[in-house]
């Protein structure tokens, strides 16, 4: 029997009966699988089919399946959210210590966003030299040191150590052309020739979903009804945002008397903030996707009272079909669109997670289907270490001379060759990935 407390929502839950290895192999294996669709769909060629690239013209009202791969993501950070937590707890963490905890790992995507969406700008090494030894020293910098001591852990802290002076090297060293920009809270600058936040990247917005899903986490607990008014109210901030901002019509309301002046106040500060964080998409409807996915991990807990799995079937249908319902009703405001990180776009995305996930876990954690997702689960398991591989590893074939020959497939007129070229490409990185990993390689943020 098992006992587990929960510091936010109060008294200890009442004991049940729970196998000692409870992780839920399907998870691992839809963020493999959104890692391999990643790789996949980064690698393709121009002649590829068009539904496998991102729409195009990128405003058009659509989704392909490049579309899906990001808000995956999204979904997943989301269901690591609560498990995380309760391992957390179960070990004696206090809030406090999570609060601190997911504000330095938001910090840390912030800055790997902004630093892979400058990689390709920097002017001093030929090439893209500087983007293929920032990703390696992020990959050391970031790398997990075994606790036991031993040769492997001094090694491992030596890499540590080069990788966190490398990064700091190349990030002295970078430059790009000078552009007229305006820095967070500082205002314009003529010339700029730093990195610069023109947007967060990929992995920085994901950083503002999960520090938005964490804090509403900590403080909701485990009720999963207000989870789930926190996926509308996530929407609604979007919708507000982006049809007049918040408090668009406080002249007419008079009637507010002394609260007036700080409500606009409140406004303008919202209004500032928003023209560096993106509220109504980065803590708006991309947050709204990793709630879903938080959602969807309350019922994987070791707690949880949806723990059969015709409890979990049953109540994950029910979710994609909500999921789905919301997604047609939000339509009429802004279509489906990825850049613009439309409602429906983001509600769509989550409920077709769910259902992948869903088809996994009847296949791998209920019939016990396993052995065909090994490729995939090591790349689930490590990440962001399959995040910067595959930039890595093209660079290092076009640094070694031999691009032409082993990414020709990428500039074929043939769709089956760069079709399957991409695939070959995928399955690579992912078996890397668990190469990497059987020898120690782990990174965590």
């Amino acid at each position: 029997m098992t006992y587990l407390a929960d510091p936010i929502d109060g008294p200890p839950i009442e004991p049940r009966a729970v196998p000692t290895n409870r992780r839920v192999d399907s998870v691992d294996a839809l963020r493999g699988l959104t890692i391999l669709l990643m790789v996949f769909v980064n690698d393709l060629g121009p002649a590829a089919p068009s539904w496998m690239h991102h729409i195009e013209p990128p405003s058009a009202d659509g989704m392909t399946l490049a579309d899906v791969v990001f808000p995956w993501f999204l979904f997943i950070v989301g269901v690591s959210i609560p498990l995380a937590f309760e391992r957390a707890f179960a070990a004696g963490a206090s809030v406090r210590g999570q609060v601190g905890h997911i504000v330095i790992r938001t910090a840390a995507l912030l800055l790997l966003g902004v630093i892979g969406m400058n990689s390709d700008e920097h002017q001093g090494l030929g090439g893209s030299q500087w983007s293929l030894l920032a990703f390696i020293a992020i990959l050391l910098a970031w790398s997990s040191v075994p606790k036991e001591t031993g040769t492997k852990r001094t090694l491992f802290l030596a890499l540590k150590a080069v990788g966190v002076v490398g990064l700091l090297i190349l990030l002295a060293i970078f430059r790009r052309k000078p552009v007229d920009t305006s820095l967070p809270f500082y205002g314009p600058v003529e010339g700029w020739v730093w990195m610069r936040t023109e947007w967060w990247g990929i992995l920085g917005l994901i950083g503002w979903a999960y520090l938005t899903v964490a804090l509403l986490t900590l403080w909701l607990g485990r009720r999963r009804e207000w989870l789930a008014g926190s996926i509308g109210v996530l929407i609604l901030l979007h919708l507000a945002m982006n049809h007049g901002g918040l408090f668009a019509h406080l002249e007419r309301k008079a009637w507010l008397g002394p609260l007036l002046p700080l409500l606009q106040s409140l406004s303008h500060g919202v209004d500032s903030l928003n023209q560096y964080v993106g509220l109504g998409d980065a803590t708006g409807s991309l947050a709204a996707i990793t709630m879903a996915g938080c959602l969807l991990g309350s019922i994987l807990r070791r707690d949880s009272d949806v723990a059969a799995p015709d409890e979990r079937v049953t109540w994950t249908s029910t979710f994609v079909v909500g999921l789905l319902i919301a997604g047609f009703a939000t339509d009429t405001f802004e279509g489906i669109n990825k850049i613009a990180a439309t409602p429906t776009w983001c509600l769509w995305s989550a409920a077709l997670a769910a259902a992948v996930w869903l088809a996994l876990y009847l296949v791998i954690d209920v019939a016990g289907w396993r052995a065909w997702s090994i490729l995939v689960r090591p790349a689930g398991a490590n990440p962001l270490v399959a995040y910067f591989l595959h930039p890595i590893v093209i660079g290092a074939v076009s640094a070694s001379g031999l691009g032409d020959a082993l990414l020709g497939y990428q500039g074929s007129h043939n769709p089956a060759v760069v079709v399957a070229g991409s695939f070959a490409m995928a399955v690579v990185v992912c078996a890397l990935t668990g190469l990497l990993a059987r020898l120690g390689l782990r990174v965590r943020l």
